[in-house]
């Protein structure tokens, strides 16, 4: 489905690095490796690989700084490896651009999934999808043209992820869209730890939309349903 494609897996874990080889191998991509963020940044530059495997919690340049560098320069779909007590840093390299995340420990079938589903995606971003030129919901305004948010006039800068959700919600103005729904069309899979990766992108929109982002008037919370931005 996706022919052969390089993937630069990046971890100072050299045996978890062997075995994501061998899997990766075994599904027919081609792997290149790099045991610390330096040294991954230059084979990012040297291979131009499809994507990314990237750990957050590196000694050195960290994968935060890694994923910084590969967004200033490409679209590269970037996923993180993170540990369950790197929230903060998981939020930040979700911030500035990362694709999805996998918490060790992982099973190679459920790392092969998500990347499956994040390639899918970027081939899918490129279609032509007819949308309206214009979106609107009170203050806020996203213009499909150009794929930009703007409130009371004033751009908002918005991740291509967070770009993906604000265009579902206000497509669908009005109506709750449950988590799977969301995780269905923006991400492309559905699987274990979706409800915190939508969370995680919800809290940042709402950071940088809402005048009380714990009381939105936008992107507003329907308990035990999903997210909304009302009529």
């Amino acid at each position: 489905m996706f022919g052969v494609m390089k993937i630069l897996v990046i971890d100072d874990d050299r045996d978890l690095v062997d075995v994501l080889t061998y899997v990766l191998h075994r599904e027919g991509f081609t792997v290149v490796a790099a045991y610390d963020g330096e040294a991954g940044w230059r084979r990012f530059q040297d291979d131009r690989p499809s994507l990314v495997i990237l750990d957050i919690n590196m000694p050195g340049v960290d994968g935060i700084e890694v994923c910084r560098r590969v967004r200033s320069v490409a679209a590269t779909p970037v996923v993180m490896l993170t540990a369950r007590t790197d929230e903060a840093d998981l939020v930040r390299a979700l911030g500035i651009g990362a694709d999805d995340y996998v918490t060790k420990p992982f099973s190679p079938r459920q790392l092969v999934a998500r990347i499956k589903a994040v390639l899918r995606r970027a081939s899918l971003g490129s279609e032509t999808v007819a949308e309206p030129e214009r979106l609107e919901a009170g203050d806020l305004l996203l213009d499909t043209r150009t794929r930009s948010l703007s409130r009371r006039g004033a751009d908002v800068h918005l991740t291509p992820l967070e770009y993906k959700i604000v265009l579902l919600l206000l497509r669908n103005r009005g109506r709750v869209m449950a988590t799977s729904e969301i995780v269905e069309h923006v991400w492309g899979y559905v699987g274990p730890g979706n409800e915190d990766l939508v969370k995680v992108h919800i809290h940042r929109l709402r950071q940088k939309i809402e005048d009380d982002p714990q009381n939105p008037s936008y992107v507003r919370t329907v308990p035990f349903a999903g997210y909304m931005i009302p009529e």
